[in-house]
């Protein structure tokens, strides 16, 4: 049982009117249900009698005031069975993913390496409406940004949200980016278990005692996880960036992705390695993991709310019309 809108029982103070309005009254006033007036007698039964129609308009008053707010109960559990895999992308923001070099729309214009695996990222999440998707961002330090869930308008709009590290944190730390996207993959119930690394960089974490990568593919194995993972942009090229102290343009020369280290954790899982230096490119590594095969997940969302405030509106005008019964005399000829 729920309240729709719990803010109506504030006038339950408005039980007590009657009340005062009785307070208030002659003692001598009360009609007497075998037609002649008499005085209140402390506790005796006419007196309880007397009292009737005031507690009648209290309990009217308090059950108007519980149909106000709206009684519910759960009408049914809607269970979704459907098939699909728990999904993790861990998505590389540091500053080097800025670099606008990724030819976009047939090549007719170029965008950032970030904003391209972004859109790529919230298009593959569109056509993978059963799976439970979450997503990890990572520089010199890895944030959950959405944890694996269902509900991918809000991990839509965690993606699109996502912008380029701070200077603080730019890096490249794959080793713990892997770790916080096994762990949250760990927490959830489908068997098939799948990890998307993308990245543009080597590992260059300036962090103290970061996760290998290797030992963090091996954790992945043993937990039953499919790494696959993308190398964006093309080995070696310039990245443009501002530094942080004179805020002026520069432009520095990048290793660009680490391919054999790339190939060697999805190896160690059994996944794939890819390389996508355009956006048709980025798109096709995508549709080739939204192939992946599919297993049993299942989930239950409380969707439907049955009102159950018509026997308290029923009760309030019952009550109501016993009171005008009462007061009206009506019953004087019972015995």
């Amino acid at each position: 049982m729920r309240l729709a809108h719990p803010g109506w029982l504030i006038l339950l103070v408005f039980m007590a009117l009657p009340i005062v309005r009785e307070l208030r009254r002659a003692r001598i006033a009360w009609p007497s249900l075998a037609g002649f007036r008499r005085r209140d007698a402390g506790f005796s039964a006419w007196a309880l009698l007397h009292r009737i129609p005031t507690a009648l308009q209290c309990l009217a008053i308090g059950a108007l005031v519980v149909a106000l707010a709206r009684p519910q109960t759960v009408g049914g559990v809607v269970r979704i069975a459907a098939k699909g895999v728990a999904i993790v992308a861990a998505v590389d923001h540091s500053s080097s993913m800025n670099t606008v070099d990724f030819p976009a729309d047939a090549d007719t214009h170029e965008i950032s390496r970030l904003e391209a695996a972004r859109n790529t990222f919230i298009r593959f999440v569109a056509g993978r409406e059963d799976d439970l998707i979450g997503l990890v961002v990572f520089a010199n330090y890895p944030d959950l940004a959405c944890p694996p869930t269902l509900d991918h308008r809000f991990l839509i709009e965690s993606a699109e949200a996502v912008r380029s590290a701070r200077p603080g944190d730019d890096g490249t730390n794959i080793g713990d980016a892997l770790a916080w996207s096994l762990d949250a993959l760990r927490r959830t119930t489908p068997a098939k278990k799948v990890l998307i690394l993308l990245t543009d960089g080597n590992n260059q974490p300036a962090v103290p005692n970061p996760l290998d990568p290797v030992r963090a593919a091996e954790l992945a194995r043993d937990l039953g996880v499919t790494l696959h993972t993308i190398a964006v942009g093309k080995p070696g090229g310039v990245v443009h960036g501002a530094d942080p102290e004179t805020k002026r343009r520069v432009v520095a020369e990048t290793e660009g992705p680490n391919l054999p280290l790339l190939q060697s954790l999805a190896d160690v899982t059994g996944g794939r390695s890819f390389v996508a230096t355009d956006a048709d490119a980025l798109d096709e590594v995508f549709e080739t993991i939204n192939r992946l095969e599919k297993s049993q997940i299942q989930n239950e969302v409380r969707t439907r709310y049955d009102e159950r405030f018509l026997p308290w509106a029923f009760a309030a005008i019952g009550l109501l019309t016993l009171d005008r019964l009462l007061t009206s005399g009506r019953l004087r000829r019972l015995p």
